[in-house]
């Protein structure tokens, strides 16, 4: 399908916001909404539109992010793999390759909520050893 300078504007207004009435954008390009209609129906026959999406952010408020690096004794990593997964706070747990033991985020409130969660949850795990920690002061991407 050979796309003209409307349907090119139709598109563009479409990835503005998708949301947009077929009116709205209409009325920015200049045709009817039934065209605009008409044209975006045609674009997704043809599969030059391909899905519609949104864009999106979750207000994490004040919440606190870390990273942690753990070094299992590997003879007990079910049992530990499984009392990880009962902390609440732990958002990920990722078994890594070779001597990179395990790998867990967690989320706490408040950053004076780090040392118990520490002491009164992970460290009373039997068989792990907390190698490294790192608060995630900003995330990219």
């Amino acid at each position: 399908m050979n796309l003209d300078v409307i349907d090119l504007k139709i598109l563009e207004a479409l990835k503005e916001d998708g949301r947009q009435s077929f009116r709205d954008i209409g009325d920015i390009v200049g045709r009817t909404e039934a065209t605009v209609r008409r044209r975006v129906k045609k674009m997704i026959k043809k599969n030059i539109i391909k899905k519609f999406t949104i864009n999106y952010e979750i207000d994490q408020g004040s919440k606190v992010r870390a990273t942690i690096k753990i070094e299992p004794d590997y003879k007990k990593i079910k049992s530990i793999m499984k009392e990880l997964k009962k902390i609440e706070e732990i958002t990920d747990i990722w078994r890594l390759s070779g001597d990179c033991g395990l790998f867990i985020i967690l989320e706490i409130p408040a950053i004076e909520q780090f040392n118990p969660l520490i002491e009164e949850k992970i460290s009373q795990i039997e068989g792990l050893k907390i190698t490294e920690t790192c608060f995630i002061t900003d995330v990219i991407k």
